[in-house]
């Protein structure tokens, strides 16, 4: 549905506060928190130094700006602030390293300003930080800039005034970073297991409370991370929110907050600052330290006894297809953060095909037709074990096609994008843009200003088929009040062809089932990718819903 121009400064494609009694009781407990604080920390004086640390599935950093710590704890303004302060550990004597900003940054990614003592722009660096270090020890690091213009950019700044500033994404400066681990938000995933190891996330000049407000920066970070945050608490995850430095007024004293279930609630009075976050990162991956972490004191008492010690997750391969007499081969692939040796096991295969239970290679030539459920488990040697759920369809040989669907989670109603990939936060259960059937939909655009959301899956069209059809429910709405002119547009394709293009012109209420062809891509390996494309000013809302790619 059109909304206002209001609704739309407010990015009400986002959650919502869940209700006016939920924010007036957290309203209610900001005094408790901050009265309490000091009776807490009793307990939590000091870390002691043999303790270990957990060793979290996948750690994300989101860093704000030039804000105190009494700025941001009991302040009404800060309800989500303290929502994390509250239900996470609360470090009470944390504190910058330097001003201004810049340093502090290259202080919490390599343990050092590396000379810098300005917010200068550009700079070059090779030495050792938390992304190299993450790298040269198997594991996986990504830097998500909002506003950034591209992946991989150098820019020093973009978008503006409220933009970019690469001054506040100091992996850009270090040549041992490869340019792909430097993303704009937008990638994000929506399927948290799919993270990195550790994330930063930065959020543009505004939204950073570097320009805008406390509120900005609250609303932003709820509406952002929250999804995140919850999950986190289930999945042996950790967000921790921190600030660069204070506002010059004071002792550079920063709110500093760990959330995620290998976290023990409480307020912790020992004195941290960016050096020990380093270190604390570095020792939960069994990493070197870089620069001044190796003398800092690793935050060892805020974590829960029971946490365990990483997990598997595989990896959705998609639905695969096969001909009778033609030989395969799929190799499965997973996350493993428990640190033993995996070994595979799948059940349901067709006959012919076997896997290699040590390298998750599927190989073999298919004997018997039909659409079989395959299940492949990978397990660590130190117990974890993650799986993943697939169709494998297997067609006569000599042009024979067995008549099926070939997209996985078609209507989104997992609640994540996978085995879709997805810009952040398009899946979606909002209210604002209602599903065409169930609770789920996938929701490009609606900002009202510049913006790109990518949706793609890749599917393989069997050989023996001979129609190939993609299908979909579109709703499109738009506060574009031209009758001529396209100025935001959703565009389809399959691999580099654009099959159709939609744009604000195509608006109307309620769904419209769309069908493209895809015959001339049978027997291929094809990417089948929506792309919303929104100009500076007013919104447009590209929805689709209930997805098909039909073989016969």
């Amino acid at each position: 549905m059109p909304r206002t121009r209001a609704e739309r400064g407010d990015k009400v494609r986002k959650k919502r506060l869940t209700s006016v009694l939920a924010t007036l009781g957290l309203l209610a407990g900001l005094s408790t928190l901050a009265t309490t604080a000091a009776t807490a920390d009793q307990s939590h004086e000091a870390a002691p130094a043999a303790a270990s640390v957990p060793r979290p599935d996948h750690v994300v950093v989101v860093m704000f700006e030039n804000t105190s710590a009494g700025s941001i704890v009991g302040n009404s303004s800060a309800p989500y602030f303290n929502q994390l302060a509250a239900t996470g550990a609360n470090f009470t004597n944390s504190f910058a390293i330097e001003h201004p900003s810049q340093p502090n940054y290259l202080d919490l990614f390599s343990g050092s300003n590396q000379g810098v003592t300005d917010d200068s722009c550009p700079h070059t660096f090779s030495t050792t930080n938390e992304a190299s270090q993450l790298i040269a020890k198997g594991l996986t690091f990504t830097g998500y800039s909002e506003t950034l213009p591209s992946a991989g950019s150098t820019v020093c700044t973009s978008g503006g005034t409220n933009g970019y500033a690469r001054k506040h994404s100091p992996w850009v400066n270090f040549t041992n970073v490869p340019a792909a681990d430097s993303q704009p938000f937008s990638a994000f995933p929506t399927d948290y297991s799919q993270l990195p190891t550790v994330s930063w996330v930065i959020p543009n000049l505004c939204d950073d409370i570097h320009n805008c407000s406390i509120s900005t920066g609250d609303t932003w970070l709820k509406n952002h991370l929250d999804g995140y945050v919850q999950w986190a608490k289930t999945h042996n995850s950790v967000l921790i929110t921190t600030f660069d430095e204070d506002d010059s007024t004071g002792p550079n004293q920063i709110a500093t907050f760990f959330d995620g279930q290998p976290v023990k609630t409480g307020n912790y009075g020992e004195r941290i600052d960016h050096f020990s976050v380093l270190r604390t990162i570095e020792d939960m991956y069994g990493l070197p330290y870089a620069g001044s972490a190796a003398g800092a004191t690793s935050i060892t008492d805020a974590w829960n006894t029971t946490t365990g010690g990483g997990s598997v997750s595989v990896t959705p391969p998609g639905n695969q297809n096969g001909t009778v007499g033609t030989p395969v081969s799929l190799q499965l692939k997973a996350a493993d953060t428990a640190g033993g040796t995996l070994s595979w096991g799948v059940s349901g295969l067709p006959a012919g095909l076997s896997v290699n239970p040590a390298t998750g290679l599927i190989s073999g030539t298919p004997t018997a037709t039909g659409t079989f459920t395959v299940t492949a488990t990978a397990t660590d040697s130190t117990g974890p074990s993650g799986s993943a759920t697939f169709t494998w369809t297997v067609t006569p040989s000599g042009g024979g096609c067995t008549a099926a669907q070939l997209l996985g989670n078609p209507g989104f109603e997992t609640g994540s994008a996978a085995p879709w990939t997805a810009s952040s936060g398009v899946v979606s259960n909002n209210s604002g843009e209602p599903a065409h059937s169930g609770s789920y939909d996938a929701w490009m655009d609606g900002y009202g200003s510049a913006h790109t959301d990518t949706l793609a899956q890749t599917v393989t069209v069997p050989a023996g088929c001979t129609t190939a059809t993609l299908s979909f429910f579109l709703h499109v709405d738009t506060a574009e009040t031209t009758t001529g002119t396209a100025y935001d547009k959703l565009t389809v394709q399959a691999g580099s062809t654009t099959l159709a293009t939609y744009s604000n012109l195509n608006a109307a209420t309620g769904y419209l089932q769309k069908s493209l062809s895809l015959t001339p891509y049978i027997g291929q390996t094809v990417t089948v990718k929506f792309t919303g494309t929104e100009d500076s000013t007013l919104q447009t809302s590209f929805v689709v819903d209930d997805t098909a790619v039909n073989v016969s």
